[in-house]
């Protein structure tokens, strides 16, 4: 984008103003990457800060060559990741997960939050590799090319990784629909 191309260089002579168009471009996509991470809607919010905080500090690090957004998963990444081991806790469920959508019958809403219950388990469950590969290119529709860059592995590692989430998160979901 040359758009983009352009806000970054004048954000790093200082423009914060162009800064702050960047991080409304990207400020939901690193949220939503950092609350699937941690399923903690206030972590998220600091954690998608830090990241965006880290991004002005290190802006004229950033290599013009790269994509920006890589770059920005690539700080919320590894800030999630130093945030998750020094937690070292289990992660809950989001409060609002299992809130109801107003056309699904009462039968529905109790099969729909169960099993979006144990979708959300599986995940949480993977690797924390799987676990931040998965979620960016799943949720975040992201390229393995972008992914790679931003976990700084191999494109193949990327593909590997997504491929053993995808075997784990099957194989856990058809235990449950075997069990239902």
């Amino acid at each position: 984008m040359a758009g983009e191309k352009e806000l970054i260089e004048k954000a790093a002579k200082g423009d914060k103003n162009a800064f702050t168009e960047l991080v409304r471009t990207y400020q939901n996509r690193i949220f939503g990457f950092v609350m699937r991470m941690t399923a903690n809607r206030e972590t998220a919010l600091d954690l998608t800060q830090d990241t965006f905080l880290a991004a002005w500090q290190n802006l004229n690090g950033f290599r013009k060559d790269a994509l920006f957004s890589s770059w920005l998963f690539q700080i919320a990444a590894n800030k999630t990741k130093n945030y998750l081991k020094k937690a070292k806790r289990e992660i809950s469920l989001p409060n609002d997960f299992d809130a109801p959508s107003g056309d699904v019958s009462p039968h529905g809403r109790v099969v729909n939050k169960e099993s979006g219950q144990k979708i959300l388990q599986a995940v949480t469950d993977l690797p924390p590799r799987q676990k931040m590969v998965f979620n960016m290119r799943y949720f975040g529709q992201m390229k393995f090319n972008e992914i790679a860059e931003a976990l700084e592995i191999s494109v193949s590692a990327a593909k590997t990784n997504y491929a053993e989430a995808l075997k784990k998160l099957k194989k856990s979901m058809s235990k449950f629909y075997e069990m239902s």
